[in-house]
């Protein structure tokens, strides 16, 4: 069975960490659109996208993580993004060229 996508988020002083569990899809963007419309309200200075229980992404997963980068930016702001990256996700952001524009932590501390 599939784990389906499962999000939680936890609130710290200057930063606000959204953890993505399961796999990410096209059936997902809404519930990821609204996630990311909660986590950027309050502008957090830090804003850290764990995606460590992530199994696989696709485009939706990296639509949401450029968008949340914008929102940050903007905001003045930052996105980290916390791995380690499953071999699916690691491979969608190196093929779509998009792994340096993210800070990207704990990659490579996979068992």
């Amino acid at each position: 069975m599939v784990p389906s996508l499962q999000l939680d988020t936890r609130v710290a002083p200057g930063c606000t960490t959204l953890v993505i569990s399961g796999e990410c899809d096209q059936d997902d963007v809404q519930v990821l659109e609204q996630a990311l419309t909660v986590v950027v309200e309050d502008s957090p200075p830090v804003l850290i996208v764990d995606v460590s229980r992530l199994l696989f992404g696709d485009s939706v997963l990296l639509h949401f993580l450029l968008s949340a980068q914008r929102a940050q930016t903007a905001a003045g702001g930052r996105l980290e993004v916390r791995g380690p990256l499953a071999p699916a996700v690691e491979r969608l952001l190196r093929e779509t060229g998009t792994y340096a524009a993210f800070t990207v932590t704990g990659a490579g501390d996979a068992a």
